[in-house]
């Protein structure tokens, strides 16, 4: 297969980890995107595949996790998989810490526009909803059918676009791993805890930044919140918390 374009990068983390990648890449032979994508299951599109590596913005952690683990078994000679891995997470991580360090703040405006496209719900709470409606009308919710309902919502890229989603399913997979439940169990059980999660946090700011709030409601709303965030908790609990 032939080598792919190399983005026009400033000397820095993001160009030594793309510089990385198609070190790692060369190593295995150039695998096409599509020889990729099958390789991995088909967890990420061969488009995501292939901007990880031509475009000049940092890729998604996910992606670059699953092509290095398969460009790392497939290169010759063989590499130790799991140090490859981590050895590109360092690389990762210092390029999103360059990347937030020299990337300009999100506008009044962007903030709105983002609030619009999620009509007010926050990400998880968005791509919940499109699950459920997908399954109520008997559509498959794999995450290329939730992500083409987002994007036909207008907010597939508000909520992180497929990236995020394929991070949470390898949050869903290590999770049920962990508890003893079919995916499938548990992916449900998530959506549920972290809809609620979400309706937890939104009650209790919308009652403690109400300007007056009722003592009652607020410490319910407190109880509810830190059920799902235990390290919220002020000391002593709500009781000894400041007074509002």
């Amino acid at each position: 297969m032939g080598r792919w374009t190399r983005p026009t990068l400033s000397k820095g983390p993001l160009r030594e980890l793309n510089d990385e990648l198609h070190a790692l890449h060369r190593k295995a032979g150039h695998p096409s995107a599509r020889e990729l994508q099958r390789a991995v299951g088909k967890a990420v599109s061969h488009t995501k595949i292939h901007h990880a590596f031509i475009k000049p913005q940092l890729p998604a952690w996910g992606v670059v996790e699953v092509v290095v683990e398969q460009l790392a078994t497939s290169a010759r000679p063989k590499l130790p998989v799991e140090a490859e891995v981590d050895r590109f997470k360092a690389l990762w991580d210092a390029a999103s810490d360059a990347t937030s360090s020299s990337s300009v703040a999100a506008t009044p405006a962007d903030e709105h526009l983002h609030a619009v496209a999620l009509g007010g719900l926050s990400r998880n709470g968005a791509i919940h909803s499109a699950i459920v409606d997908l399954h109520q009308s008997g559509k498959p919710t794999g995450p290329h059918h939730v992500a083409a309902e987002l994007a036909r919502r207008g907010q597939l890229e508000a909520c992180g676009g497929e990236e995020y989603l394929f991070e949470c399913i390898k949050v869903a997979m290590k999770g049920a791993f962990e508890a003893g439940m079919s995916i499938s169990d548990f992916a449900v059980l998530s959506a549920h805890r972290v809809k609620a999660a979400s309706d937890a946090r939104h009650a209790f700011f919308a009652a403690a930044l109400s300007g007056r709030p009722d003592r009652q409601k607020l410490e319910a709303a407190y109880e509810r919140v830190i059920a799902f965030h235990p390290d919220w908790a002020w000391p002593g609990g709500f009781k000894e918390a400041p007074p509002s």
